[in-house]
């Protein structure tokens, strides 16, 4: 009987642990909590890319800032993600290139560079089918 109940609290603190929130912008700056998912057909393929991603700001105001425009924002990236070549995705090289031009035009949206707006672009799924 001990045993069944050690393994339901290690059970319950595993839960736990998984299930807690992300906070990211305590503190100010840092990635935001909620990543933005698309799915876009790539350019002249017939292949798909499913990609998941959060951004890391310079200060809590970016944050709003992108969330008050997240349609610009949702826009801005299907036009670029689709763009792709998923030859090139396959690649590191171009997994980085393509998170740094991400990162580009999110800080022109913004009027910001990468030290005063997003600082840089974080891929928590990258899938191509």
């Amino acid at each position: 009987m001990k045993m069944i109940a050690r393994s339901c609290s290690v059970l319950l603190c595993l839960f736990a642990f998984l299930a807690a929130p992300a906070f990211a912008n305590e503190g100010g700056g840092g990635a935001a909590a909620e990543p933005l998912r698309f799915v876009v057909n790539l350019a002249g393929s017939g292949r798909i890319l499913q990609v998941d991603m959060v951004f890391e700001v310079a200060h809590a105001e970016v944050d709003g800032t992108l969330k008050a425009i997240r349609p610009k924002v949702q826009h801005k990236l299907i036009i670029l993600l689709s763009s792709e070549q998923p030859e090139q995705l396959l690649t590191l090289e171009g997994k980085k290139a393509l998170a740094e031009s991400i990162r580009d035009v999110l800080n022109k949206l913004l009027d910001e560079t990468p030290k005063s707006g997003v600082k840089e672009v974080l891929f928590t799924n990258f899938i191509i089918q």
